[in-house]
Order: C-alpha cells, then sequence, then structure tokens
C-alpha cells in the first residue's frame, strides 16, 4: 500500500485520501430519488473525475434521464438492502442490477464510468476504477467488483488490519458516513503494484 500512497501524494489528491469527498458525496446522495436536479449536480463530478470521456454532457444526460425510473427501482432493489455493506460480504450477483444499468448510460465496454457513478452513490458496496493509476486490467466491471473481493479476502488477517490502521491514520476524525475502507485499502495496494512496474 505505501507505494500506492506514493503515488496519491504525487497528485493532487487530498491527503485525507478523498474523506471530505466522500463526505459531500453522503451529503448530495439522493438514496435512490434519481431525477434532473440530481444529474444537474452529479454529472460535473463524474466530468471533473474523467469518467465521462469521450461522451458529451447532452448524449449522457439524455441517456441518463430516460433511465431514472429504472435507475430509481435497480438502487431498491440491489443497493439500498446493502448499502451498509462492503464487497467482503456481497457477491456480485446480488447488487449487479444497478451498475448494469448505469453502464448503459455511457455505452462503452470500459468499466470505469460504472464503478466512478456506483462508487460515488455507494462507495463502500462497489470498488473504484481509475485507468492512470491502476492500468485498469478489468474487461468488466464484474471482473473489477470480483477482484477487489478476492484481493481483500486473500490476505492475511493481520496485514489486513495493519493496512486499515495505517489508511485510518490518514483519513482524520471523523471518517466520513460509509467511508470505503475496505475498498480503499485494495484500491491503494492496487495502484502500488501497478505503479511499481515501472
Amino acid at each position: 500500500m505505501e507505494l500506492g500512497l506514493a503515488y496519491w501524494s504525487a497528485t493532487r489528491w487530498p491527503g485525507d485520501v478523498h474523506n471530505a469527498f466522500y463526505r459531500a458525496m453522503a451529503d448530495a446522495n439522493p438514496r435512490g430519488a434519481f431525477d434532473a436536479e440530481w444529474w444537474a449536480g452529479f454529472l460535473p463530478v463524474l466530468r471533473a473525475w474523467r469518467a465521462t470521456r469521450p461522451r458529451g454532457s447532452a448524449f449522457l444526460t439524455s441517456r441518463a434521464q430516460t433511465r431514472f425510473s429504472a435507475l430509481s427501482s435497480a438502487w431498491m432493489l440491489a443497493v439500498e438492502p446493502h448499502v451498509s455493506q462492503d464487497a467482503e460480504g456481497l457477491e456480485w450477483s446480488q447488487v449487479a442490477a444497478f451498475p448494469t444499468l448505469v453502464a448503459e448510460i455511457k455505452g462503452v465496454a470500459s468499466p470505469v464510468f460504472a464503478s466512478k457513478f456506483c462508487h460515488f452513490l455507494a462507495p463502500a458496496v462497489f470498488p473504484l476504477v481509475d485507468n492512470a493509476a491502476m492500468g485498469n486490467p478489468y474487461p468488466t466491471y464484474a471482473a473489477c467488483f470480483k477482484a477487489y473481493r478476492e484481493e481483500w479476502l486473500s490476505t492475511d488477517e493481520a496485514v489486513r488490519q495493519a493496512l486499515v490502521r495505517r489508511l485510518t491514520g490518514l483519513i482524520g476524525e471523523p471518517a466520513a458516513n460509509g467511508y470505503p475502507t475496505r475498498n480503499k485499502v485494495v484500491e491503494l495496494c492496487l495502484i502500488g503494484r501497478f505503479q511499481g512496474q515501472g
């Protein structure tokens, strides 16, 4: 994880490992009530995180609007019952309905858009994919979800606890409600592994 933190520190990403960002996302979370007002605030976040390229705002807005109702239904079915859990205790099949629908909005094979969209709404449930930081070795978002879960579950418990303590020391207090500790630990380890290959 130290290589991942070194990469993080060399970027313009915040030293609190996005604790304040997750707090802001939690405050703005529509909890399944997806509509035009929510989208107007959420799309700029996706653009700032480079999740929308090469699609334009008009394209994404049109495709999102036609799916607001279905997104709300999928959220209530596949995310809301699990929002306080994380990937350690979840199978892809339990939550797949929501990211599968989200992926239709951008309509590309890369899992980056779906991962960031879903992660910003339920960060503990859905892991993050970042092309520049970790090289995106995942052909699908399902593969990403399963890889994160396997990475966590296959790591020795004592090592996991040490990594969590290291991250917790950087986040600051209080941690945002629903801060994705396990997903963030795995994310930083994957970033470090990829960056260490250079």
